[in-house]
């Protein structure tokens, strides 16, 4: 079947993606490479505002890489979009015109109600979602937490809000392990900006029954889970894309993270070391989101923002070979 090769830089809070892909016209994705730089800009722009000049030049040197590796994969169609970090950063509008001269191609800035709606055509790909019967989508990042309703071929709204791992770890200045009362706090706060997602599931109450998430700290938790309870595949890990977590689960889950130190999460089965140290956070913001929205439980999505974006960029769609 003939496909179109689409190469997505996704300039996240806490890391810079690059995706290649083969897309067909029947929507499937057939990876060709991934690119991953952690370079944490969310918790700086949390920190002092901007993007500081050193963490700058590590950034375009990661993304000198990147672009690299995207250019010799031969892509047909290049993506590029920046979210959170970017979006609130003093100098961001800098930071960006400094990135494209790197990447070559235009860097979309996306708002948050553009970043939800895009997370949310993935997540719909992704898992299974019925016509007619309103879903939530959460895609939990380092920046920002985006929500969106809808189903299997609408989207009825979507919103961004001030939650992400790196943000509140930073804002709150959480320890290793958080100490009970910052566990409280950091809960606290999460329940404090929940609004605008509580107002979206109020308009449309049936969408609590099937919450879909996505992001790399509930798919860390999903392995967990997961690990716990079977052994990893010899040579890979566990695929998680639409294992349900229970509110229960969650919550137990996330007991046990908060009393560990990060040797101790790092000793348990499925943790990567790239999450471990946000971990908890992640965690504690979840259960919050679950308890304060009445859900329960969530369906675990490997696909959002970028695989969104290939599919939203399709539409009309060209064809390779």
């Amino acid at each position: 079947m003939p496909t179109v090769r689409v190469a997505v830089y996704d300039l996240g809070s806490t890391s810079f993606h690059l995706m290649v892909v083969d897309a067909g016209r029947d929507g499937t994705l057939e990876p060709v490479l991934r690119r991953r730089s952690f370079l944490h800009l969310g918790a700086e722009v949390a920190r002092t505002g901007s993007v500081g000049s050193e963490r700058l030049a590590a950034a375009v040197r990661a993304l000198r890489r990147l672009h690299a590796a995207a250019a010799a994969a031969g892509p047909d169609v290049t993506v590029a979009l920046a979210t959170a970090a970017l979006r609130d950063s003093a100098n961001g509008k800098s930071v960006l015109r400094r990135f494209e001269e790197v990447l070559e191609v235009p860097i979309r800035l996306l708002d948050g109600g553009e970043e939800a709606r895009l997370c949310f055509v993935g997540q719909r790909a992704g898992v299974w979602t019925e016509r007619g019967r309103p879903v939530i989508g959460l895609d939990l990042g380092g920046g920002s937490l985006e929500a969106c309703v809808g189903d299997a071929t609408e989207m009825r709204a979507a919103v961004s809000v001030p939650i992400g791992t790196a943000r509140m770890a930073e804002e709150l200045d959480l320890s290793d392990p958080p100490t009970p009362r910052q566990v409280r706090k950091l809960a606290r706060t999460t329940a404090s900006r929940l609004g605008p997602v509580r107002a979206l599931v109020d308009g449309e109450p049936e969408a609590r029954h099937r919450a879909l998430a996505s992001g790399g700290t509930v798919r860390a938790l999903a392995r967990l889970a997961m690990g716990l309870h079977r052994p990893a595949p010899a040579g890979g890990e566990l695929q998680v894309n639409q294992v349900e977590l229970p509110t229960g689960q969650l919550h137990q889950l996330t007991d046990r993270l908060v009393s560990l130190d990060l040797a101790g999460r790092l000793a348990l089965p499925g943790v990567q070391q790239r999450r471990a140290a946000l971990l908890p956070a992640g965690a504690v913001i979840l259960s919050a989101l679950v308890d304060e929205l009445g859900l329960e439980r969530l369906v675990v999505s490997d696909w959002g923002l970028r695989e969104g974006a290939v599919l939203d960029a399709l539409r009309p769609v060209t064809t390779r070979g």
